[in-house]
């Protein structure tokens, strides 16, 4: 009888391996670098820390617009503009062919004016929604040292690679669009 009961338990956990193999998920990961973060201090001359503080808020404004996307600190005083998003990636993974997948990656940014130059930063990248093959932090690492049920750790790190080159494309893009607004007048009125 225990016999068969052995048979049974490994039975359903043979059946509910296969299932999970259709989608993999994280098993467990071994993090052991920095956090990747985007951060530089722009000289701007001629022009007075309002002034950028004005240009910084505009560009949050034109690029954090749904409630995914949130300005959460504005203060003129001390010059900080800081948020929260997140960035909607469309990567693929390798399983019997590539297989697309949708990647909600959320960040912060902030952004730090003085008369003359400002700083910006992005960081704290983490994976994660309903369809991830890879849920955590993105770091300075390329070797992610993950376990997927269903993927072998070479199948895994390169799904997290891909995932990685999509969120430096889109971090880039924001860096981008941050510079250009940064560095043309503000279209606000001073009444």
């Amino acid at each position: 009888m225990n016999l068969f009961y052995a048979f049974l338990v490994s039975m359903s956990i043979s059946t509910s391996l296969l299932s999970m193999q259709s989608q993999p998920i994280l098993d467990k990961v071994e993090i052991k670098s920095e956090a990747l973060t985007y951060s530089e201090v722009i000289e701007i001359p001629i022009v007075d820390k309002d002034k950028l503080f004005i240009r910084g808020r505009e560009w949050f404004n034109e690029n954090f617009k749904s409630s995914r996307n949130v300005l959460q600190i504005e203060d003129k005083e001390t010059g900080e503009l800081a948020g929260k998003g997140i960035m909607s990636i469309k990567t693929s993974y390798r399983s019997l062919g590539d297989r697309p997948y949708h990647a909600d990656v959320s960040f912060t940014m902030n952004v730090w004016v003085k008369d003359g130059k400002y700083k910006y930063e992005i960081s704290n990248f983490e994976a994660g929604g309903t369809q991830q093959v890879y849920r955590g932090p993105i770091t300075t690492s390329n070797d992610l040292k993950a376990q997927m049920i269903g993927l072998s750790k070479e199948k895994a790190n390169d799904a997290y690679l891909k995932l990685k080159k999509e969120v430096d494309k889109e971090a880039n893009l924001m860096i981008a669009s941050l510079k250009k607004k940064m560095a043309q007048e503000s279209n606000a009125s001073n009444w």
